[in-house]
């Protein structure tokens, strides 16, 4: 799920994100980092240390300096003269080293906490149930080639039911800073009004305009509201749909729009593999409730929790190798060399090989 490459215009407002597409350059966001994303309740508000990412054409180094200051009062006295004299000969041998977030001044505007977003209902949906949703209703009669456009269809239509709402961004803090701790900021959470402007024809790749929403609100109280605003307009104000979790207390309609957009997460989290398309398949609903079972089978204790670890980590170790191949082949500017090759060759036969371990962990006949 791609969330830091630059957006489209307004007519690209509304487009799909599915992860690791064959093709398509890695998401900012490892898998991992997604479920995490995805699990996440509205965390409370609390201070971070971290490095904002610079944006370009944007507000001056000096000006940055004056928001956000490099270490506390209180720190500044511990360490010294000594220490603060070395580190002015520091900052002047490292100009390019970005400031801290610290507590923020007493004229900065504190971010409020952010709002509940709607729970998940696909935990506590019956096998049965997700079969028919998926093998009965949005992928009825649907090739692998055509799940793309199936599950855009299904959100498509379930977005008609309402084209404004207010939703938590949840995104990668990568795309806000580049040095962090990542126990301390798991996602940057953002509230934002959301404009969904559906497109006639279908796309692997929803994305939604959006805007902050009063109050300013967000899971870091002194992440710069001059930062998050400064962040979209570098994205044009076009987030992926994905990333965005409808508020509680709306209206039932949103209500139905947070159940699809779950429904599709769930697809692309758990459901579907990046061979799945180029890969001839006569019954793909069939493979598709073969990895449901898979799926309800771990979630029940069926498969016993050690040896489900091993699966999870197989497919983790599958999706992150894929990630480095494509991003190796993205790094390669000419012809590659016969080292590059062999490079290439390398990481393919090691994704071939668990592949093939995958796909004999969701054959019931041979698990």
């Amino acid at each position: 799920m791609a969330s830091g490459s630059r957006a489209g215009g307004p007519e690209d407002s509304v487009r799909i994100i599915s992860p690791g597409r064959r093709g398509e350059k890695a998401a900012c966001a490892s898998p991992g980092a997604m479920a995490t994303l995805k699990d996440a309740a509205a965390s409370p508000v609390r201070s971070v240390v971290a490095s904002p990412r610079p944006v370009k054409g944007k507000a001056s180094r000096e000006a940055a300096r004056r928001r956000l200051q490099l270490r506390s009062a209180s720190q500044a006295e511990a360490a010294g003269p000594a220490a603060e004299e070395e580190e002015e000969e520091e900052e002047e041998e490292e100009e390019e080293e970005e400031p801290l977030l610290s507590a923020p001044e007493e004229d900065a505007e504190e971010a409020q906490p952010l709002p509940a977003v709607f729970a998940s209902p696909m935990r506590g949906m019956w096998r049965d149930e997700k079969v028919a949703l998926y093998c009965d209703q949005v992928l009825l009669g649907c090739k692998a080639e055509d799940a793309d456009e199936a599950m855009s269809k299904y959100l498509s239509e379930k977005l008609k039911i309402r084209d404004k709402w207010l939703g938590v961004w949840k995104t990668n803090p990568e795309l806000f800073f580049v040095k962090y701790e990542e126990t301390s900021i798991p996602y940057v959470g953002i509230l934002v009004e959301v404009t969904c402007r559906p497109q006639p024809n279908s796309s692997s790749c929803f994305k939604v305009t959006v805007s902050v929403a009063e109050p300013f609100s967000s899971n870091i109280v002194n992440i710069p509201r001059d930062l998050v605003d400064e962040i979209l307009e570098e994205l044009e104000h076009s987030v992926p749909l994905l990333e965005v979790y409808p508020v509680e207390g709306q209206d039932a309609n949103i209500h139905d729009v947070a159940l699809a957009l779950e429904v599709v997460r769930f697809f692309y989290d758990f459901l579907w593999r990046d061979w799945d398309d180029e890969e001839s398949c006569e019954n793909y609903t069939a493979l598709i409730e073969e990895r449901i079972n898979l799926w309800c089978d771990i979630q029940d204790g069926t498969i016993p929790g050690p040896i489900a670890q091993r699966f999870k980590k197989t497919l983790e170790k599958y999706k992150n190798k894929r990630v480095e191949l494509i991003e190796y082949q993205s790094n390669i500017k000419e012809d590659p060399s016969a080292a590059e090759a062999v490079e290439c060759w390398k990481k393919y036969y090691e994704i071939v090989m668990l592949c093939g371990l995958l796909k004999m962990w969701e054959d019931l006949r041979l698990r």
